[in-house]
């Protein structure tokens, strides 16, 4: 009997020391279980977290993309209306310049001669005198040359611009010292350095015209400004 008592009792203590044996194997197993899921879960947390660093990073960029297409898309529309404003300008000189080309081939030498002188004529000595310059720019070498330049000094003299009218002039004497205005272009010329303050020059051409053509009205007028001066 105490045979058998005492094999029951080493069976019992064999169970329960073979029980927690288990219960620690187990709980080892849990233990390492758990810390590789609160690995895993730490892992996951920062993943998360670089991934809500980059999506903050991505909405930035999306939003600085976004202001910058739309400044691109201003600039491109104020882009836009200067070429749109440049076409309209340049299409509309185009046409002025294709309707008025037409009417420039149209003026002749003559007829811009003619309205200069017209102009003399009724006193608009600024319009004469800028006919008659624009006149000897375009044709210097016609035979209305010479009288046009005769015309542009008694313009600006009109004006009460001696200087411009003595270079008129002056310039008669120079280019067309043949010329057969001769004696007008000097009296003129005194006449217009007198304002200027040169009277022995306005004398001495006073008093070749007497001299050179001395049967001449020219010769007449030059003498009546000799006596006013001495």
């Amino acid at each position: 009997m105490k045979n058998v008592t005492k094999l029951i009792f080493m069976a019992g203590s064999g169970f329960l020391l073979s029980g927690c044996i288990a219960s620690e194997r187990d709980m080892s197993t849990l233990k390492l279980q758990l810390k590789e899921l609160n690995t895993t879960i730490a892992q996951m947390q920062a993943n998360q977290a670089e991934l809500a660093g980059t999506m903050d990073e991505l909405n930035r960029n999306l939003s600085i993309s976004g202001e910058n297409l739309s400044q691109v898309d201003a600039q491109i529309v104020k882009l836009s209306a200067k070429l749109d404003d440049l076409t309209a300008s340049m299409q509309s000189g185009a046409a002025s310049a294709s309707s008025a080309a037409p009417q420039a081939a149209a003026v002749l030498p003559s007829d811009l001669f003619a309205e200069a002188k017209t102009h003399l004529d009724k006193g608009a000595y600024d319009s004469a005198a800028m006919g008659f310059k624009l006149y000897i720019s375009k044709y210097p070498d016609s035979e209305n040359a010479e009288t046009a330049y005769m015309y542009m000094g008694d313009a600006y003299a009109g004006a009460g611009q001696s200087k411009q009218a003595a270079i008129a002039y002056a310039t008669i004497l120079q280019k067309f010292p043949q010329s057969k205005q001769t004696a007008a272009a000097r009296l003129k010329y005194a006449r217009s350095i007198l304002p200027l303050g040169k009277t022995d020059e306005a004398k001495r051409y006073f008093a070749s015209v007497v001299q050179d053509y001395a049967s001449s009205p020219e010769a007449k007028q030059a003498k009546a400004e000799l006596a006013k001066l001495n």
